[in-house]
């Protein structure tokens, strides 16, 4: 069944209350406007689940203030969150967007881009099971930004040159970020997810790798065709096309091709 690809990032679970309109500026977390649009936030410290946090990565803030709350099994409502706001984030290349909670005296402002830091702490004992971290993160200047396109995506027309390379490649549904920019990251594995997949011989045709989507640090299993040409290292754009592969799996069938990488920025990598 083929298929275009929708907007990637589903909204999480947990959260109550509803957005509340906000005018673009420099907001302290209480609500109020203290910038204007061409102030930058300096950064501060933010709240974030574990599984969302993406280290030395780049995001542009996409959302005012919105009046919601996480619900944290086991927490008082309001009891961590009193002193931090919820915002939308926006992951530059793969526009993965994900809850983030910055500290009402972080300056942040919706459009700029900034930078998580590396490093990161636990929040407090009883969120543990949540996966509840407190993160840094500081503004980016307009020459370290990695793609300055509004929409966090590069043009393959413009941006890059393709070249000879790539093919057919199986992801599961969770890591399909299309029109994204995707680094094989390991040689062939001696490892198939049979288990996982009952009853399909379809990786008889298909090998094993890791792969890594640029600006996320964040690797996960790739599993490239035999006939194509793929190599650990080299960059490659996700198509937006995909086929249903094995619902059972929740595999996808997309399409790989290889980038110029003297054409991408080196912070890339």
């Amino acid at each position: 069944m083929k298929k275009s690809a929708l907007t990637s990032g589903a909204l999480a679970v947990g959260l109550t209350g509803s957005a509340t309109a906000q005018e673009t500026g420099t907001t302290n977390g209480t609500g109020t406007t203290t910038g204007t649009s061409g102030d930058v936030g300096d950064g501060g410290k933010a709240l974030m689940f574990n599984d969302e946090f993406r280290p030395g990565a780049q995001f542009r803030v996409v959302s005012p203030v919105l009046e919601q709350n996480p619900d944290v099994e086991g927490v008082e409502q309001g009891d961590i969150w009193s002193e931090y706001n919820t915002r939308r984030i926006q992951y530059l290349n793969t526009n993965e967007e994900v809850y983030f909670f910055p500290a009402h005296d972080a300056e942040i402002q919706e459009g700029t881009v900034y930078e998580l830091q590396t490093n990161f702490s636990l929040f407090a004992d009883e969120t543990n099971d949540e996966g509840v971290i407190s993160v840094s993160f500081e503004p980016v200047s307009e020459d370290d930004v990695l793609i300055s396109e509004d929409d966090g995506q590069l043009d393959p027309n413009e941006d890059f040159e393709i070249v000879d390379g790539g093919g057919k490649a199986l992801v599961r549904a969770g890591n399909f970020y299309p029109g994204s920019l995707v680094q094989i990251t390991s040689d062939v594995l001696e490892w198939t997810p049979r288990q996982q997949v009952q009853g399909s011989d379809i990786f008889s045709a298909y090998n094993t790798r890791h792969a890594e989507y640029l600006n996320t640090n964040d690797e996960f299993p790739i599993y490239t065709a035999h006939d194509g040409e793929f190599e650990p290292d080299a960059v490659y754009v996700m198509r937006n096309e995909f086929d249903v592969t094995d619902p059972e799996g929740a595999l996808l069938t997309v399409d790989l091709d290889r980038v110029n990488q003297d054409d991408l920025d080196d912070g890339f990598f």
